[in-house]
């Protein structure tokens, strides 16, 4: 993410209108992309979104082997298992269509 206040040099940059987009990314150390992104205003400015409180998920780490659950070779814990197990919660706790 780049820093609040590098949007904000590259905004005045931007508005003064002395220099090409390019020469804004050279000056600043961004790529022209982003510099024309912010000039379109479809940069957003909002900070990562940080992991949701109370996840149970730990990153899959280490050396592959066998899933005990489905058979594949993956870094422990197993990342299909998890998704899938998520999902069958998420659909035992939906609400029922009523009809």
């Amino acid at each position: 993410m780049i820093a609040t206040t590098v949007v904000e040099e590259v905004r005045r940059m931007l508005r003064e209108g002395r220099l090409s987009q390019r020469n804004i990314a050279l000056r600043v150390g961004i790529s022209r992309g982003t510099v024309n992104a912010i000039a379109l205003d479809r940069r957003p400015d909002r900070p990562r979104r940080s992991p949701r409180g109370g996840d149970d998920f730990i990153p899959p780490a280490g050396l592959p082997r066998r899933c005990p659950d489905c058979g594949g070779i993956v870094q422990m814990p197993c990342l299909l298992c998890y998704l899938r197990a998520r999902r069958r919660r998420e659909l035992a706790s939906a609400p029922t269509p009523s009809g």
